[in-house]
């Protein structure tokens, strides 16, 4: 049995809002469901973004301008702008805190000063940026699933802000906060953010975010607020890795001293599993029986600790019987309750 420490990636996401500020995007009725663009290679537009001089940065007018200006379609603006924003801008939980502002424009101009924000700092400043470029974007406001041990748990409070971005008619959903608090860094230093944000499919995004007005889930029909509580932690590797969209919807497990999970994916994959208390910050690894047929994969594994405890899932692709060092993603966490 080996222990873990366990460091949750999304523990830190806060946002503090003044209502002096706060106006409210009404949709259009209907909004359509947007298909996901292909894969693109954005490298040239990720360079010039990354390398723009400070003399261009002067303003938000300026700014836009020069980041937007080259740009030969709507996806290409608003891919410069998120880059700039991700590799310019860092999260600081205690930015603003308390403060209040006399409008949307004063806000992102203070985090292109400052070039520190929380959540709503950088989807404002995504807004206004791509503004000026006739884009439109909108702010939502709502409820996000950041802790393993919220898995299953009820969401109580509007805690978080991302936007939704119209490119060639249809909307787009992306959290540029989370996007670059979950960033890595290159071999040469640089910022790279994650992806899995920009963009994102809406099952995949609906499965940590709960908009205040769920017509911004671009779903249909929308997941309810009852049914958003009663999910996991699901971490965006869970969907990279290949696995079925249709991820698990309860949260939380009543067992006895045998649990099972079923994950649907066509890929080969290994597993680790580990247990914790809930909220505390050490897990220890658990001996996992994995059976196969055909796609699913089912995981069965004991569970000695009685009361509730958190159960973290696991995953990478399938190396080489010669491969020694195994490096696994967290894909999900589930609350376990045993009596």
């Amino acid at each position: 049995m080996r222990n873990y420490i366990i460091r949750p990636v999304l523990a830190f996401f806060f946002c503090f809002y003044s209502t002096a500020f706060i106006i409210p995007f009404q949709p259009e009725p209907g909004i359509p469901r947007p298909s996901k663009f292909v894969e693109i290679d954005y490298s040239t537009i990720d360079t010039y973004a990354r390398k723009t001089p400070e003399s261009a940065a002067r303003n938000l007018t300026t700014l836009s301008d020069y980041l937007t200006s080259p740009a030969r379609s709507e996806l290409a603006k608003a891919r410069s702008v998120y880059t700039w924003i991700t590799s310019h801008v860092r999260y600081d939980e205690s930015a603003f805190s308390g403060q209040k502002y006399s409008s949307e424009i004063d806000y992102a101009n203070r985090v292109l000063k400052s070039r520190k924000a929380v959540c709503t700092g950088f989807a404002l400043l995504f807004k206004h940026l791509l503004g000026r470029a006739g884009i439109e974007v909108a702010n939502i406001k709502g409820y996000a699933r950041t802790n393993d041990s919220e898995a299953g748990q009820p969401i109580q409070r509007i805690d978080h802000e991302w936007n939704a971005v119209r490119l060639d008619g249809d909307w787009y959903l992306l959290d540029i906060a989370w996007a670059q608090t979950t960033a890595k860094t290159g071999a040469n230093g640089e910022i790279i953010p994650n992806d899995f944000f920009f963009l994102t499919e809406p099952v995949a995004f609906a499965a940590n975010h709960f908009p205040a007005d769920t017509r911004w889930q671009l779903l249909n029909p929308p997941v309810s607020k009852s049914q958003f509580d009663q999910f996991p932690k699901v971490y965006d590797a869970y969907f990279r890795l290949g696995f079925d969209e249709d991820f698990p919807k309860k949260g939380i497990i009543r067992t006895n001293d045998v649990l099972t999970l079923r994950f649907q994916n066509d890929n080969e994959i290994e597993f680790m599993c580990s247990l914790g208390r809930q909220g505390g910050a050490v897990a220890t690894n658990l001996p996992v029986n994995v059976q196969r047929l055909s796609g699913l994969y089912q995981l069965t594994m004991p569970i000695s600790a009685r009361g509730n405890s958190t159960l973290y899932i696991f995953a990478k692709p399938k190396g080489p019987r010669s491969e020694r060092v195994k490096s696994f993603e967290g894909i999900a966490a589930f609350t376990v309750i045993k009596s």
